[in-house]
């Protein structure tokens, strides 16, 4: 499939952008076009056995190949200072050029495959499969990687001894083990990427020559992200299906990992694709399906399903014991520029990273001294109590207090600690499905338990941490309770307070994510085949559908499932993010 998108913007002397550049004397009317381009292609190939031997011995086997290319252009100009406004976009080539970019990527993918099914009397099943993908990500003997599996399962069911059994009538025991890859990594990771023009532009003779620079680290070593997995499994039915029990347990070993690893100084770069450390993820999931009313006129079944995952870091890079993580939620903000995520080896991946809060520092905290003149009251902390600033002259009663976690009277790097973990105990889901004459109904609630959120616009709206006072936010209406003389308040400092506490994430902010979501709701009608008839069509569905209509948490935030940065290691934090829209449609299907 090919796609094109277009993008105008156009800036007159009226609007805001126009105006501003205009009294800068750098701009005035502007405007800009960028088209882009993308191109997918797949072409997979398949060609599949089937053999049935004695009626004992079935055989299935498939061979394929798959190639795939991915190809994305993006070109844009843009202008300032054009002189007939009233043309708009098409007036931009009379001023003058700006910001002339064009980009191209492309990435292909080559795949062989194979899988070879095997059956015994329908009750021994073998599984053995095995494909070798080639990616143009990775370069020379690290194009390619194999990637083989294999499963057993033994249907206890068919046996003598269950075989005409009347509470058990399914059963069936399954174990497997594969490898799977992952090349999900930019287009030219492993290359060294060239920048041009800024500073290392040169002139020769008097001609300007616009300069060439090494722009990314090449890592001809990059390779394919591998998971080695093992699960063992049960399925049980019950009283001719009426109940299904899927029970699994899962074990994922994940090495080589692709990630944008930092970098010593002395390198040149700060960061750079590489393959390093190695994740472990286990657990068990549990389905549970069960037909609950089954008559001519009414059905009801529901499903119920929950799943325990716990994660651990195996391996970092060599010689690494932990790694620290920045998400740059903020860049006024000096909080939001901090490592608030940590990674450390024997603990599960992206914990919250800080101080531990320790309320508000009250006036019991200080020793008072009246001048005797003025009639001024001097506040000093008292000396064993720890200060959030070197001049603990400066602490005042109604500023952010902090734990000193190795007490040595000042608060700082040395106290930073894990302050929360966003993986949740367990999550799960449950739905029901009614059926009465010709209407349907299907209710799904969703669910998380234990996971925490970092609430990262608490830290601008309660007290303006890390903050200067000229580029304060507005506050959330919880800030209305804050630290006064006459309201010592031990949750929210006293105003003007945040700004002078240290730039580090503080744990007030980490909030149990916890929901249960009433997530989707179906209700349809299908006419019966007499009024079709009349109409003369084969089906005819009134339905409305509801999403997203109830949500119970405890988390202060618009939405506790929630994550604004879509990594491993910056999981669960909450900056400015649109929670998911409550959705209401109707509509009909008409089958012709």
């Amino acid at each position: 499939s090919a796609r094109i998108f277009k993008n105008e913007a156009f800036n007159t002397s009226q609007s805001r952008l126009g105006s501003t550049l205009s009294t800068l004397g750098n701009g005035g009317p502007n405007g800009s076009i960028s088209i882009t381009g993308t191109d997918n292609f797949i072409n997979e190939n398949t060609l599949t056995y089937n053999k049935l031997f004695k009626q004992k011995h079935s055989l299935n086997v498939l061979l394929g190949t798959s190639t795939a290319l991915n190809k994305l252009n993006i070109s844009g100009f843009g202008a300032t200072l054009v002189p007939n406004e009233n043309l708009g976009i098409n007036g931009l080539g009379q001023g003058i050029p700006q910001s002339v970019s064009t980009q191209s990527r492309q990435n292909t993918l080559a795949s062989f495959l194979g899988r070879v099914n095997y059956s015994y009397l329908s009750k021994y099943l073998f599984t053995a499969s095995f494909r070798a993908d080639g990616s143009s990500k990775f370069v020379e003997d690290n194009i390619w990687g194999y990637f083989p599996s294999g499963s057993f399962a033994w249907r206890l069911s068919e046996e003598k001894f269950l075989k005409n059994n009347k509470v058990i009538t399914d059963a069936k025991i399954r174990t497997s083990y594969g490898v799977i890859g992952n090349n999900r990594v930019s287009d030219y990771a492993s290359y060294a990427l060239l920048g041009t023009g800024g500073s290392n532009s040169y002139s020769d003779n008097n001609n300007f020559g616009v300069g060439s620079y090494p722009l990314t680290l090449a890592n001809p070593l990059l390779k394919w992200e591998t998971t080695k997995e093992v699960d063992l499994g049960i399925d049980l039915g019950f009283f001719n299906q009426r109940i299904i029990l899927v029970a699994d347990y899962y074990n994922k070993n994940t090495s080589d990992l692709l990630l944008s690893s930092d970098l010593p100084g002395s390198s040149g770069y700060t960061t750079a694709f590489q393959n390093i450390g190695s994740v472990q993820n286990r657990g068990f999931e549990f389905s549970l399906t069960t037909v609950n009313v089954a008559t001519k006129k009414f059905n009801w079944s529901s499903n119920f399903n929950i799943s325990f995952n716990r994660n651990k870091i195996l391996a970092l890079t060599s010689g690494q014991e932990r790694l620290e993580s920045i998400a740059r939620w903020s860049t006024s903000n000096t909080i939001g520029l901090s490592p608030g995520y940590l990674a450390q080896i024997g603990q599960p991946i992206g914990m919250f990273y800080g101080l531990v809060s320790d309320g508000v520092y009250q006036y019991s905290d200080f020793n008072a001294t009246v001048n005797s003149t003025t009639g001024v009251t001097t506040y000093l902390l008292k000396p064993e109590i720890p200060s959030a600033n070197p001049n603990r002259t400066l602490i005042q009663p109604g500023f952010w207090k902090f734990k000193d976690l190795n007490n040595d009277m000042f608060i700082n790097v040395n106290d930073l600690s894990v302050i929360g973990n966003p993986n949740p105990d367990f999550i799960g889901g449950f739905s029901n499905n009614f059926g009465y004459k010709g209407f349907d109904l299907n209710v799904f609630f969703q669910f998380s338990y234990g996971n925490e959120i970092m609430n990262a616009n608490r830290i601008l709206m309660e007290g303006g941490g890390g903050i200067s006072a000229t580029k304060a936010a507005n506050q959330f209406a919880s800030y209305t309770d804050r630290w006064t003389p006459t309201n010592p308040n031990n949750e929210y400092a006293a105003a003007g307070a945040g700004g002078r506490a240290p730039s580090f994430y503080p744990s007030r902010i980490i909030e149990d994510g916890s929901f249960v979501r009433l997530k989707t709701v179906n209700f349809g009608y299908n006419f019966s085949s007499a009024i079709t008839k009349k109409l003369k069509i084969n089906g005819l569905r009134l339905y409305s559908s509801a999403q997203n209509l109830l949500t119970v948490t405890g988390y202060k935030g618009l939405d506790p499932e929630v994550n604004v940065f879509a990594s491993a290691l910056t999981p669960g934090l909450d900056y400015s993010a649109y929670p998911r829209a409550r959705t209401i449609t109707f509509g009909f299907d008409i089958t012709l």
